[in-house]
């Protein structure tokens, strides 16, 4: 017998399945925002669906408008209950941002190590627009960073974007007489200048120091009356810090800034990093003024001896200041040994520790201050050893013999800073190798031997280690007089940051140029 009843109007799989369709007419669906049909027994997507106001009758789909939906808006499925919870239009900048913030802002620190402008992004970010010029070069920071994980490549032109549209917003914002006085514009600046030092090329040190001297040039600009806040304070002494780092490193005179930038900062924002920076700001105007003298000492004429003694003297006086600097410091500032790496097989306790000896600190910011006194101290005594150099009538002759004292004293202070900034470079570094500035299960990290170490000192390390012990490394393999088999060790560990960050700068050897400490993102 033939059934004649009333035809089905589903699609061939519900009839295939003998599943019952729940009809809904077009008024009811674009009110209920739906487009497919609502099928019972969860009908897959992308199956052909049929929508009927009556029976036996298949009506037209309507055509899409062609519009995306908002970049709030969620995916869902022709499946009733299953969504794609992604947005859909998510900014590319955002992940790398918040890993930024994750691994480089919010992370504890001890608070008289303060110096730097990272720890004072924050305040200033979430008050700011998505479009601002503070916002553009957080992202352009944030994706360069995270360009240099092997997988994320891409975000390195993404990035390279973001820093072109922050420097056209910079360009007004400076001009502007109120923009001009605002910490977000001079944070934004300071950003740029860490930016270029993140990309490693070989104009990036020219280029930040131009970003440092605009820095100068807004706290001037900005007065005394704009910096009586904490934050404002703050930033001030990361200038500060920044420049007389730039200067020491590029041999370039600090002269009156020092005693402007001084002026301007409020008396009792004073901690051990401030004074560090306060100690070691005169040597940038003694390497400035004995670079000249030293660099084109010619034998064959008289010596300058009046500029060499005053040369002698200056270092002499600096090195006996900066030297009271460690009696400062808060008593958890002293660092400890470690033996967590005692356990590693020998070649790869020859790759990550250098003499069989580890020392562990408070968190990386202590490190790093650390190691820019070490730094400085290395750089006072190198201009000592060529003063005396150039005093001696027979350099010939002294480098055959045994040294005299004052020659005796410097090279063993030198060799003792360059051995404690080899001993910290495991704590910075971990055996970390290969996979760019963030943490991974399998680095192994020193301890002390009552603790693991914590996730923020994992955190800090992966991102900020090679940053912070880069510089103090490429200074202490251009110092005269290490031990053997030193210089060797310390260019591989530079090889190794450059590898883990993707810094392609090429490290230029040779002992008449001493950089000194600078690091990308302030301490």
């Amino acid at each position: 017998m033939v059934y004649g009843g009333k035809p089905s109007t589903g699609c061939q799989n519900c009839r295939k399945r003998k599943i019952k369709t729940e009809f809904v007419s077009q008024k009811a669906q674009r009110k209920r925002g739906r487009k497919s049909l609502n099928t019972k027994g969860g009908d897959r997507g992308g199956e052909e669906s049929a929508k009927t106001t009556g029976p036996g009758i298949r009506q037209q789909q309507p055509r899409r408008s062609g519009k995306l939906p908002p970049s709030s808006a969620v995916a869902t499925t022709a499946t009733s209950g299953l969504s794609l919870p992604r947005p859909l239009l998510e900014p590319p900048e955002r992940p790398a941002v918040n890993a930024f913030m994750c691994d480089y802002v919010l992370i504890p620190r001890h608070p008289y190590s303060r110096r730097g402008y990272l720890d004072c992004l924050l305040p200033l970010y979430q008050t700011t627009r998505h479009d601002s010029l503070l916002s553009l070069a957080t992202a352009a920071v944030a994706l360069a960073i995270e360009g240099g994980s092997p997988s994320n490549r891409h975000y390195r032109e993404l990035s390279r974007s973001f820093f072109g549209k922050a420097l056209v917003k910079t360009s007004k914002a400076i001009r502007d007489p109120i923009d001009s006085i605002k910490d977000e514009t001079l944070m934004a600046v300071l950003l740029l200048s860490f930016y270029e030092r993140i990309l490693g090329s070989s104009e990036a040190t020219d280029i930040s120091g131009v970003h440092d001297t605009g820095a100068v040039a807004l706290v001037k600009h900005r007065g005394k009356e704009n910096g009586k806040s904490e934050l404002s304070a703050r930033l001030l002494l990361a200038v500060q810090t920044q420049v007389v780092e730039h200067c020491i490193q590029t041999s370039a005179a600090f002269g009156k800034t020092s005693a402007d930038l001084d002026s301007l900062r409020p008396s009792a924002f004073e901690n051990a990093a401030s004074r560090l920076t306060s100690l070691s700001a005169p040597l940038s105007d003694l390497k400035a003024f004995a670079n000249p003298i030293l660099k084109d000492f010619d034998r064959s004429k008289p010596p300058p001896i009046p500029d060499l003694l005053s040369i002698l003297n200056q270092a002499n006086s600096i090195d006996a200041l900066v030297s009271t600097w460690p009696a400062t410091v808060p008593d958890d500032w002293a660092w400890r040994p470690s033996h967590t790496f005692d356990n590693l097989p020998s070649h790869q306790r020859k790759l990550f520790v250098y003499n069989r000896r580890v020392d562990i600190y408070h968190d990386i910011w202590v490190a790093s201050i650390w190691n820019s006194y070490r730094s400085t101290i290395i750089t006072i005594q190198f201009l000592i050893l060529q003063t005396l150099l150039c005093l001696n009538p027979n350099p010939n002759a002294a480098l055959s013999g045994p040294p005299p004292p004052p020659v005796l004293k410097g090279i063993m202070r030198i060799q003792e800073m360059a051995d404690d900034i080899c001993a910290s470079v495991p704590f910075h570094l971990g055996t970390k190798t290969f996979g760019g500035p963030s943490d991974r299960g399998e680095v192994q990290y020193p301890d002390d031997g009552t603790e693991k170490p914590s996730n923020d000192y994992r955190r800090s390390a992966a991102g900020l280690g090679g940053w912070f012990v880069l510089e103090p490394l490429k200074m202490v393999a251009k110092a005269p007089a290490l031990r053997e088999g030193q210089q060797e060790w310390i260019l591989k560990q530079i090889e190794r940051i450059q590898r883990i960050y993707t810094i392609m700068k090429p490290i230029e050897m040779g002992v008449d140029e001493m950089p000194s400490p600078s690091c990308p993102g302030g301490r």
